[in-house]
C-alpha cells in the first residue's frame, strides 16, 4: 500500500514538474527536447503528457507535434488567482513595513476618483492621522492616490481631474494640471510616489502601486508619518515600500512584462 502511494506521489510530482516546465517555454516544445531538459525518460515523458492531455492540462499542435499548456491549466490558475484576497495578500507585508519603519502602513484602492483606505497597521512610532479605514481621500495629494493614478490612462486621469479638481489643502499641494501630469510621469519612471505634506501639514508618505495578474493597478501601499521621519529616511523607505508592493503584486499573479496602462 505504501509503495503504491509513493509511486502515485512520484508520478504526480513528475506531472507537475513537466507542466511547470511547459509554462516557461514560449512556442511549445517536442517530447525529445522536453525529455532532455527535464531529465526524464522519453517514454515516461510521453506517458505523462498523454494523461495531462486527456485531462485538458496539456495540448498538442498536430502539425508540429509540440506541446503547450492546455486551457484547463489556465482555467485552474485563473480560478486560484480569483480566490486570493487583496487584503489577505497585503497584510503580512503591511505588518513588515510597520515593524521595520515604526510608521503606519496603509493599503488603499481607487473608487470614483478618490482613494479608500481599506487596511492599516500602526507602527511603534505612529501618530494620529486623518486616514480612517473606509474613509475617502483625494487622489491628487495623497501618496496612495498618486501611486494608483500614475498607472491610469491619460484620458482617465484627465476625466478624474476634470470631475474632482485639484483642490489645495496645504502650501505644497499640486494644483496645476500639467504639473500633476509631470508628477505622475515621474512616478511611472521610479515606481514610487512621494507625498510631501500635500494633504496634511507635517505629515508625509511614500507609496507604491499594487498590480494584479492582468497587469492592472488595483491598489497601493504606503508608509506615512511625520515629515522628518519619512523624508529623512526616504531612500530606505522607498526601497522597503517598493519591495513589499512588488511582493504583494507577485502574490496576486503579476508579471512585470504584463503591465498595462
Amino acid at each position: 500500500m505504501s509503495i503504491e502511494k509513493n509511486k502515485t506521489n512520484s508520478t504526480l510530482e513528475r506531472a507537475l514538474f513537466l507542466l511547470e516546465h511547459l509554462s516557461l517555454i514560449k512556442g511549445g516544445v517536442g517530447i525529445g527536447e522536453l525529455s532532455k531538459t527535464t531529465h526524464l525518460a522519453k517514454s515516461t515523458t510521453h506517458r505523462i503528457l498523454e494523461t495531462l492531455q486527456k485531462a485538458g492540462f496539456v495540448m498538442q499542435e498536430p502539425s508540429t507535434e509540440k506541446y503547450f499548456v492546455g486551457l484547463k491549466a489556465i482555467e485552474v490558475g485563473i480560478a486560484g488567482l480569483h480566490n486570493i484576497d487583496l487584503v489577505e495578500a497585503a497584510i503580512p507585508h503591511l505588518q513588515e513595513l510597520a515593524a521595520q519603519t515604526g510608521q503606519t502602513s496603509f493599503l488603499a484602492v481607487h473608487s470614483e476618483g478618490e482613494v479608500i483606505y481599506i487596511y492599516k497597521v500602526d507602527g511603534s512610532a505612529s501618530v494620529i492621522m486623518k486616514a480612517i479605514l473606509g474613509s475617502r481621500n483625494p487622489v491628487h495629494c495623497t501618496g496612495l492616490g498618486k501611486a494608483i493614478m500614475a498607472y491610469f490612462s491619460n484620458e482617465t486621469v484627465d476625466k478624474i481631474v476634470s470631475e474632482k479638481g485639484l483642490q489645495q489643502y496645504t502650501a505644497t499641494t499640486i494644483t496645476d494640471h500639467q504639473q500633476f501630469l509631470q508628477e505622475l510621469n515621474k512616478i511611472r519612471q521610479t515606481g514610487i510616489a512621494v507625498n510631501r505634506e500635500e494633504y496634511d501639514d507635517g505629515l508625509s508618505s511614500i507609496a507604491a502601486p499594487v498590480f494584479n495578474y492582468t497587469g492592472k493597478v488595483i491598489a497601493a501601499i504606503s508608509v506615512a508619518g511625520p515629515t522628518a521621519r519619512i523624508l529623512d529616511k526616504q531612500d530606505e523607505l522607498k526601497a522597503l515600500v517598493k519591495e513589499n508592493s512588488s511582493l504583494i503584486s507577485k502574490r496576486l499573479g503579476f508579471v512585470p512584462s504584463m503591465r498595462s496602462i
